[in-house]
């Protein structure tokens, strides 16, 4: 029994890195790091090169974690190629990195987390939020934010302590 990841080389791709080594800790089983290089190569966001995956396995090995990678270049859909390496490898567990999109691109591209979740995965899919661009996010959504009082409303309540008459102002 393992526990299979797909990897991107992204924030969220090394945070699904990080639950995967979490999961097989508790479970005392390996790591099977699965990269998908499709037909645009490594122009691709989600080909990792060698540094990336040469980082994750140095990882997993520095934490106690026995692990193996699969980097497959094929002009397969990665959902595809994931849930054969599951079964392959008679894993207990995949953990995949959800990245959010537009409704739009969901519709027209799909969603590898979706189609292995519903192409009949051999084993419990563990899914691990969108952490990518999350403190650009939080940054630009303060500077555009007004403060209430520019949008004419009163400030927040602010509880009073009663006066000697134990009634509040």
């Amino acid at each position: 029994m393992t526990v299979v990841v797909g990897y991107v080389p992204t924030e969220t791709g090394f945070s699904a890195v990080t639950e995967a080594e979490r999961q097989a800790r508790c479970r005392d089983v390996a790591v099977v790091i699965v990269n998908v290089v499709g037909p645009a190569g490594y122009l691709a966001a989600t080909a990792a090169d060698v540094r990336d995956l040469d980082a994750v396995v140095a990882h997993l090995t520095a934490s106690g974690v026995r692990s193996s990678l699969r980097q497959v270049s094929v002009d397969a859909p990665p959902a595809e190629i994931i849930l054969r390496v599951a079964r392959e490898v008679e894993a207990s567990l995949i953990v995949l990195g959800l990245h959010q999109r537009s409704w739009i691109a969901k519709r027209a591209l799909g969603s590898t987390a979706r189609s292995v979740v519903l192409g009949g995965a051999p084993c419990p899919v563990l899914i691990v939020p969108d952490i990518d661009h999350r403190g650009e996010k939080q940054a630009s959504a303060a500077i555009d934010v007004p403060r209430l009082r520019s949008m004419g409303q009163t400030s927040p309540w602010t509880p009073q302590p009663p006066d000697d008459e134990g009634s509040h102002r």
